[in-house]
């Protein structure tokens, strides 16, 4: 029996012919007949891990790069924290948790905004009213005057948000962003589509929806060879404006795995970098549990800094995960648990959650952008203090 969401898309192809893989991703993720992250039937956790999750000091240590942001902004009075896809809100306990005992200055002039698409499984975080419709104006504190914590708010996106001084951060987000898949059949560059074949979803080849999938590959200098396939997230250049247009001064800090597009495109990745994960197994069939297994794609980190350059956002910061939380002092944190009167069983317990975050086959290898508005250039970030990748 098929689900909701499947049926959703049966019927559509069934209506208007095949759609493109993007079409088909999004409904798989979102739609509210049962996408994966739209409906929230079970927890993120129970299909794959996240590096908020393996341990709180992953927020902790980018909880000291924000409060330097903070003091290279001027150390406002307000300083707005925008976490888009913030899911259970993990990193955001660890973040509140840390400013608050090292940074208190910092902390007070924090208003932390934790923005998700399906908001009504998410646990209660810090202080602060309950979930905002999206469309407040988070430009001043709450209405009462008091200060507040944390506000969480219901939305999409980032059109909710307009004059932000502080940051906008994602974790784990921009891999989600629907992909139009490509394939070179016959010298050419072929749109790979979602048909019908009787009852099962089937690939197929046509002329691309897009101008921009292959003018992208062009503007790279990147000619793939025959049978070479891959994926291109056209949305990303609307995610970027949306980001500049939300921030008046300040800084954006995506963190994800992914690569420069040179990488993503190289021969290595000739089938692409598609993966699905259903109970903690990848898998390669996105034509499988409908609703049920999150379908993500590599990022391009080389489309963000050049699209964020032509919309004022100066590259800041590029690096990888293990490089970014070593530069803010996790080697130290490290060598501080024989310290804290832990027994030796939860000691290494907490060392290899933690070696997750740099290891890596693990998380080590996810790369961190930061991008700068209203900024002298040259901005000097202490989480991108060793070379880039």
């Amino acid at each position: 029996m098929r689900s909701p969401v499947e049926q959703e898309i049966h019927e559509l192809i069934r209506v208007h012919g095949r759609i493109t893989f993007a079409q088909f991703m999004h409904l798989c993720l979102y739609s509210r007949r049962g996408g994966f992250y739209a409906s929230r039937r079970s927890g993120i956790g129970t299909h794959f891990g996240t590096a908020s999750l393996s341990h709180p000091v992953f927020g902790a240590l980018i909880a000291r790069q924000l409060e330097q942001m903070w003091r290279l902004l001027g150390a406002p009075s307000l300083f707005h924290l925008i976490e888009v896809g913030c899911g259970d809100g993990a990193l955001a306990q660890s973040i509140l948790h840390a400013s608050g005992s090292a940074y208190p200055e910092f902390a007070r002039a924090l208003y932390y905004v934790g923005a998700d698409y399906a908001p009504h499984r998410l646990q209660s975080v810090g202080q602060g009213p309950d979930w905002q419709p999206a469309g407040k104006n988070f430009g001043t504190r709450s209405t009462h005057g008091l200060p507040t914590t944390f506000t969480r708010v219901s939305t999409s996106g980032l059109q909710a948000f307009r004059s932000i001084v502080g940051c906008i951060l994602s974790n784990e987000l921009l891999d989600n962003f629907p992909v139009h898949r490509f394939a070179v059949h016959r010298g050419r560059i072929m749109e790979v589509y979602v048909a019908l074949s009787g009852d099962r979803f089937v690939e197929s080849l046509g002329e691309p929806s897009s101008p921009r999938i292959a003018s992208r590959l062009t503007e790279l200098g990147i000619v793939p060879c025959e049978g070479h396939r891959g994926e291109i997230c056209l949305v990303i250049e609307d995610w970027v404006r949306e980001l500049s247009a939300a921030l008046e001064r300040g800084f954006a800090m995506t963190i994800d795995y992914g690569d420069r597009s040179r990488a993503l495109y190289a021969p290595r990745n000739a089938e692409g970098t598609l993966v699905c994960y259903h109970r903690h197994a990848a898998l390669a069939d996105p034509f499988q549990n409908i609703g049920w297994q999150d379908i993500t794609c590599h990022v391009d980190f080389s489309a963000l800094m050049e699209f964020g350059e032509r919309n004022g956002l100066a590259t800041a910061g590029y690096t990888r995960q293990s490089d970014f939380l070593r530069n803010l002092g996790f080697d130290g944190l490290l060598k501080t648990l024989q310290s804290q009167g832990l027994s030796a069983a939860r000691t290494e317990l907490s060392r290899l959650a933690m070696m997750t975050l740099v290891e890596p086959e693990e998380y080590g290898d996810f790369k961190v952008l930061a991008q700068s508005k209203g900024l002298a250039p040259g901005v000097a970030l202490e989480g991108f203090l060793s070379p880039t990748p």
